[in-house]
C-alpha cells in the first residue's frame, strides 16, 4: 500500500524530511508494502468482517486489560508495568538512545572552547639559532615566560548533509527503541495476564481434581461392597481404581505446574518467588471478556504494531547512512578560527594592545583510501536491503499473525459455548440424580457417577476458559496500539 511506511513513520520524521540532504536516495517502498492486502477476513469462508467491525478504522487499546473488570488483575498489570526488570532496562535503552541521538546532533552547531596557557622557557644563550645570533656578546641564558588566554571556535559547514543523515539516523533509531519499549510493554502485560489466568485455572483443576479423587474413593468402596455381595464382577472393580489411581497421578502435575506459574508471576513482578502471594486474592477467577474485538483496514491495524513501527524506522534510519556514506566521499569544509590576549607579563592580559586573532578555513577533499569509502558506501547500501527484508518479514508475519488471530479467537469462543453447554448438561443431569436419589428411586452409583462427570466438564471448561483468554491476548498482541499511558516517543526533551 503506497505510503504505508511514511505513514507509519508519523511527523516527526516529516520534520526532518524539511531539512533533508541532497544525497540520501529516495528508495523505492518494499513489495510487501506495496502489495499488503485491503482487509482482513474474520474467519476462513467469510467475505467481510461483522458490520460493528468493518467500519471501524483503528481500535483503542489504552490500558485494555481493565475491560476484564478485575480489579486484583489491573493491579498485577500495573505493578508488572512498574516493577518488571525487563522493562527498566527497555527504557534504559531508550534513555541511550536520547543521548545518541544529541551527540549525532553535536556536530551541526560550532564548537567553541576556552584555553588558558602559561608557558615558561629558560635555556643557555649559546645553544641552537641564539648562539648563530649573539654569539659572545649577548646574554649567557635567555628566559621566558609567556601567558595566553584565548576564545577557540571550529564549524565545519554541512554542505552535503552528513551530519543532517546522521542526525536523522539517530532520531529514527531513537524512535524505533521507543517503539521496542512499547513491544517489551505489551509483552509483560499479555505475560502477566496469562500468567495470572493460568494460576487461577489450575487452582481451579487442582480443586476439581482433589473432588474427583474422594468421588472415585467413594466409587469405589460402594463397588467393592457390591463385588463382595456379588452384585458386579470383578472387572468393574478393575475399571474405577484404575480411574481413581490415573486421578491420583495428575494431581502432582497440576501442582508442579500452579507452583511454575505462580514463581513465573513473581519473576514478571520484579520479585522473588513466593512473594507475588500477597497480590492474589483469595478467590481467583479466569477472566473473560466476551465482547468482540472491532478490527479494520490492514494499514491502519498494521500501524498501531510497534514491531511494525520500529522495522520501518529502521529502514528509515538506513536509508539516511546511505547518505551519510555518499557525503563522506565528498569534500568538507571547516573553519577554525581563535582570538584572544597574550602577554609575558599577567596583568597585561586585559589589555586590548596585546590582542590577536587567527582564521583558517580549509577543503579537504578524499583522493585516495585504499577503497575504504566505496567499501562504506557498499556496506551502507547491504545494511539498508538488510532492513528491508526485516521491515517487509515484519509486515508479512504481523498481517498473518492478525488474521491466524482472528479465526483463533473465534474458534476458541466456540469452542468455549460448547463446553459451557456440556458443563449446564452435566449440571441437570447430577440434579436430576440427586433428585432421584432423594426420593428413594435412585441409586448412589448414579449419584456419584453424574458428580464425577459434572467436576470434568467443570475442569474442561477451566482449561478452554484459559484458552479463550490466550487467543484473546493472541488478539491483542496481534493488533497492536498504545498499550499504556507512557509518554509519547517524540520526547520534546531531544529537540531542546
Amino acid at each position: 500500500m503506497t505510503g504505508f511506511r511514511l505513514y507509519i513513520l508519523g511527523i516527526p520524521l516529516g520534520l526532518l524530511a524539511l531539512a533533508g540532504c541532497s544525497v540520501t536516495p529516495s528508495l523505492e517502498d518494499p513489495e510487501a508494502e506495496q502489495e499488503l492486502p485491503g482487509r482482513f477476513k474474520a474467519a476462513p469462508g467469510d467475505t467481510t468482517l461483522p458490520a460493528a467491525a468493518a467500519d471501524t478504522a483503528a481500535y483503542d487499546a489504552t490500558r485494555w486489560w481493565t475491560a476484564y473488570e478485575d480489579p486484583a488483575l489491573t493491579a498485577l498489570v500495573d505493578t508488572a508495568l512498574a516493577a518488571n526488570l525487563e522493562l527498566a532496562s527497555a527504557r534504559a535503552r531508550v534513555e541511550e538512545l536520547a543521548a545518541r541521538f544529541r551527540i549525532a546532533r553535536a556536530p551541526l552547531f560550532p564548537s567553541v572552547s576556552a584555553d588558558g596557557q602559561v608557558s615558561y622557557q629558560n635555556q643557555p644563550a649559546n645553544t641552537g639559532i641564539s648562539s648563530a645570533i649573539g654569539g659572545d656578546r649577548g646574554p649567557d641564558r635567555f628566559e621566558f615566560t609567556d601567558y595566553q588566554a584565548s576564545l577557540g571556535l571550529s564549524y565545519e559547514i554541512d554542505f552535503w548533509g552528513r551530519v543532517r543523515s546522521q542526525r536523522a539516523a539517530a532520531l529514527s533509531q531513537y524512535f524505533a527503541t521507543a517503539a521496542d519499549l512499547q513491544t517489551a510493554r505489551l509483552s509483560v502485560v499479555s505475560q502477566t495476564i496469562a500468567t495470572y489466568a493460568q494460576i487461577a485455572s489450575l487452582q481451579r483443576q487442582v480443586r476439581l481434581g482433589r473432588r474427583t479423587v474422594d468421588l472415585l474413593e467413594q466409587r469405589l468402596a460402594v463397588t467393592e461392597d457390591r463385588y463382595d455381595r456379588g452384585l458386579v464382577p470383578s472387572f468393574q472393580v478393575y475399571t474405577v481404581r484404575q480411574s481413581l489411581q490415573s486421578a491420583r497421578a495428575e494431581q502432582p502435575d497440576l501442582e508442579n505446574r500452579l507452583y511454575d506459574a505462580q514463581g513465573r508471576l513473581a519473576v514478571l513482578l520484579g520479585r522473588f518467588a513466593g512473594a507475588e502471594r500477597t497480590l492474589l486474592p483469595d478467590s481467583m477467577a479466569i477472566p473473560l471478556a466476551p465482547e468482540p474485538i472491532p478490527a479494520g483496514l490492514p494499514s491502519d491495524l498494521l500501524m498501531q504494531r510497534p514491531d511494525v513501527r520500529a522495522a520501518a524506522l529502521r529502514l528509515e534510519a538506513a536509508r539516511q547512512e546511505i547518505g551519510v556514506a555518499r557525503a563522506e566521499m565528498l569534500p568538507s569544509l571547516s573553519l577554525t578560527g581563535q582570538g584572544g590576549t597574550q602577554s609575558s607579563e599577567l596583568a597585561d592580559l586585559v589589555d586590548p594592545g596585546q590582542a590577536f586573532a587567527t582564521f583558517v578555513g580549509q577543503l579537504t577533499a578524499p583522493l585516495f583510501q585504499g577503497g575504504r569509502l566505496r567499501a562504506n558506501l557498499s556496506a551502507a547500501e547491504a545494511r539498508y536491503k538488510q532492513q528491508a527484508a526485516a521491515y517487509e518479514q515484519t509486515v508479512l508475519t504481523a498481517f498473518q499473525e492478525v488474521k491466524a488471530a482472528l479465526v483463533a479467537y473465534d474458534k476458541q469462543r466456540r469452542r468455549y459455548r460448547e463446553v459451557r453447554r456440556q458443563v449446564e448438561t452435566a449440571q441437570d443431569a447430577f440434579q436430576t440424580q440427586r433428585g432421584r436419589y432423594r426420593r428413594g428411586v435412585g441409586d448412589v452409583l448414579s449419584l456419584l457417577d453424574a458428580e464425577r462427570t459434572l467436576a470434568e466438564a467443570q475442569t474442561r471448561l477451566a482449561g478452554v476458559r484459559q484458552a479463550a483468554l490466550n487467543a484473546r491476548l493472541a488478539l491483542h498482541r496481534a493488533l497492536g496500539g498504545s498499550w499504556t499511558e507512557a509518554p509519547a516517543p517524540d520526547d520534546p526533551r531531544l529537540f531542546e
